[in-house]
């Protein structure tokens, strides 16, 4: 670190023999002191760790800040998510290619998640009280990620999802990263719960909207929450799957107060009106969840850098 501490020194006393305002020289600074804090070996600085939001499709917006926060360096030590989030980190961490996220972001149709999405479906849903299926998202997800487990993850990632017996948070770290995503985003009211291990798990926003605490008790020290923030006042629904999908994101945005205490720097993508199953504008979300990133970058940098020092000088 002593050669880091020097190397601070000399580019301090060149930046001062230029004309440079203090805006630029705070810039140039903190860009030498990022570029050196991603080059730190592991055990030398603090344990990163990245937790994004549930928020329905318009939680697409991960993808843009997770590419932006890569394309920054950021090391990511540990992740989790919860709904459309645990889809995102499920993704990402198992290294599906950007190119192929954004992809599944312009052209990923509702019948992918389940099969009874059809007009007989909605016919048995309206009429005989018949729950969807969400095997068929399952499936999609295991042929995305091919068929990994969470052991064998190169980042290791835990998803969260609800007990609707019970109301007791379940925490999906091992076995197929497929069936632990499928629960996570299990919509109740929408689709039928899934049965594992005598539980019936719908999505875990239900209890934990952005699970900072999984990320922590995974061993993360330093976290930061990605929040697909919606505007709720611009509009009222007008369907019962819109009032079910309404009363959900209450839930989550009073759920995630508490979430957001507890990070040490939140970014939030405001994805406004966008709705939560609204397949038209998911590239929009993309676009506002980089954007929002980028934003937000040299404040989380700084933020990082400020609470990485006693790890780099212990």
């Amino acid at each position: 670190m002593k050669k880091i501490f020097f190397c601070l020194l000399s580019l301090i006393l060149a930046v001062n023999s230029f004309a440079l305002t203090s805006k630029e020289e705070d810039a140039l600074v903190r860009e030498f002191l990022w570029h050196e804090f991603v080059l730190l070996p592991k055990d030398k600085r603090p344990k990163i760790g990245v937790t994004l939001s549930a928020g329905g499709l318009r939680g697409f917006s991960h993808i843009g800040s997770m590419e932006v926060l890569m394309e920054s360096g950021l090391p990511v030590d540990y992740m989790t998510g919860t709904s459309m989030g645990c889809i995102v980190g499920a993704l990402f961490t198992a290294g599906v290619s950007q190119e192929r996220m954004h992809n599944l972001a312009s052209d990923m149709p509702l019948s992918s998640l389940s099969s009874d999405l059809t007009l007989v479906g909605a016919i048995k849903y309206i009429f005989n009280d018949k729950l969807f299926s969400s095997q068929k998202f399952q499936d999609f997800i295991d042929n995305e990620v091919g068929g990994v487990y969470y052991e064998n993850l190169t980042i290791p990632f835990a998803c969260v999802s609800a007990d609707i017996k019970t109301g007791e948070k379940v925490v999906f770290d091992s076995g197929p990263v497929a069936r632990g995503v499928r629960a996570s985003m299990n919509l109740p009211g929408i689709f039928a719960p899934v049965e594992y291990r005598q539980r019936y798990l719908v999505d875990g926003g239900v209890v934990d909207y952005m699970p900072v605490d999984i990320v922590r008790e995974m061993g993360a020290d330093w976290v930061l929450a990605i929040f697909a923030l919606p505007d709720y006042s611009r509009n009222v629904p007008s369907t019962i799957m819109g009032y079910v999908l309404r009363t959900a994101d209450l839930r989550g945005a009073y759920l995630t107060t508490n979430s957001e205490k507890d990070a040490n720097f939140v970014i939030a993508a405001r994805v406004g009106d966008i709705g939560a199953m609204d397949v038209k504008e998911t590239l929009k979300a993309v676009d506002i969840g980089a954007k929002a990133t980028i934003k937000d970058l040299a404040a989380m940098q700084e933020n990082l850098l400020l609470f990485s020092i006693d790890y780099v000088f212990k």
